[in-house]
Order: C-alpha cells, then structure tokens, then sequence
C-alpha cells in the first residue's frame, strides 16, 4: 500500500469500474423493461395469452355446458339452433357466461337448416389455440399449432 494514498491510475480505474458496472446494471434494466413491455404488448393485442391453461380450459368447458344446455333447451321449443347466442338471453339464460381461458369472448355457428351448432373458443384472435363443441358429435375438439384432438365426450 502505498503511504501517499492511492495513485492517480488506481483512482482513474476505480472510477471507471463504478462508471461501467452502473451502465451495464442500466443496460439490463432498459432490457427487462423492453421485454416486459413486448410480452404486455403481445397479450394486449391478442397474440399471447396467459389465460390459456389446461385448468382455465376445462373451466371454460364448464361455463359452456351451461350455453349448451340452453342451446338445447332453445332446439327442444323451437325445433331448431337460434343464429346467435343472444337469442339465449334473457330465457332460458339471464346472462351469457364468458370463457376463462382465451379472448374472453365465444364464437357460435349453427349449421344450415339450424339442425345443429358449434360452439368455440380461442386462446388469440389468430385460432392458433382453439377449443371447440360440436353438437352432432355431441364432443369437444381442440386444435393446438395445428394439430386436432377430441376430448372426451362433454356432458352439458
């Protein structure tokens, strides 16, 4: 140690060691923000979500056995599937139950004639991730990345 106290070149690299390790420790900062900002990004505007589980799904199924049943019960007085959901509400439905997992909201076809429905919903707006009831198969369906299974046969 040196009795004069510290060198100039020793102060000069000590101050130049603090000055990098702030700037790296700023860089990783601007770069977690930007990457949470992206994910953010991603969820708003319907390309990632985080509500896709296999929990939110079955609970999804559940909400649309309700819809289901009422479709059903629509069919059964009127001898055919209504053209939208919103005919479900206020009777037999007093309101339309969302899904949990996806877009929040559900998409419905009946087929030509009204002699039966699909029921859908999406994890994002691009159905990369979709589940889906058929009424004449009386079953779910599932499509991830492309790839189509069926589930187990639901029970509205």
């Amino acid at each position: 140690m040196n009795p004069a106290g510290p060198t100039p070149g020793a102060s000069r690299r000590r101050r130049l060691l603090v000055a990098s390790v702030i700037t790296a420790a700023a860089a990783a900062c601007l770069l977690v923000g930007f990457a949470i900002g992206a994910y953010l990004m991603l969820v708003r505007n319907g390309i990632v979500n985080p509500a896709w589980t296999e929990a939110n799904i079955l609970r999804s199924q559940q909400h649309a056995a309700r819809i289901i049943a009422a479709l059903e019960q629509y069919h059964a007085a009127h001898d055919a599937y209504p053209d939208s959901l919103e005919a479900l509400v206020p009777e037999p439905l007093d309101r339309l139950p969302s899904p949990v997992a996806g877009v929040d909201e559900w998409s419905y076809a009946s087929t030509e004639g009204g002699t039966g429905f699909v029921l859908q919903f999406s994890a994002n707006r691009f159905d990369t991730f979709t589940a889906w009831y058929e009424s004449r198969h009386e079953q779910w369906f599932m499509q991830e990345n492309g790839e189509i299974s069926a589930d187990s046969p639901a029970t509205p």
